[in-house]
């Protein structure tokens, strides 16, 4: 089965609590929610926002072990062993943006903090 990767939101802490903390890479999946297309310009990726969440087989333990969160004061990001870039979010679930490495997490936490006034 090929894996299907969409850019998602949700407005429900829960579902942003739950894959900040106990989905892991590897899990297999049931979304529901509803799927569109952000913009109207052509071939422009879908987005899907997610209105539920179900966990259908958890991943192997080995896959377990390659992830790990880490905190940055209201800040959580997802360092994952296969890549470099390295997903930013709030405290709360909020998305922040995507690092393209390690070195560049600071810098995107301090642009997120001046657009947004300095709350995460």
């Amino acid at each position: 089965m090929a894996d299907t990767v969409f850019s998602c939101t949700t407005d429900k802490s829960s579902i942003a609590a739950a894959m900040l903390t106990e989905i892991q890479p590897g899990d297999l999946l049931h979304v529901c929610g509803t799927l569109a297309r952000p913009g109207a310009a052509p071939g422009e990726a879908l987005e899907l926002t997610v209105d539920a969440l179900d966990v259908l087989a958890a991943a192997p333990a080995r896959a377990r072990r390659e992830v790990v969160l880490d905190r940055y004061g209201d800040y959580v990001v997802v360092f994952d062993a296969a890549t470099d870039t390295v997903p930013v979010f709030t405290a709360q679930g909020q998305w922040v943006g995507l690092a393209d490495n390690p070195d560049t997490i600071t810098t995107l936490i301090d642009i997120h903090e001046r657009v947004n006034g300095g709350d995460a």
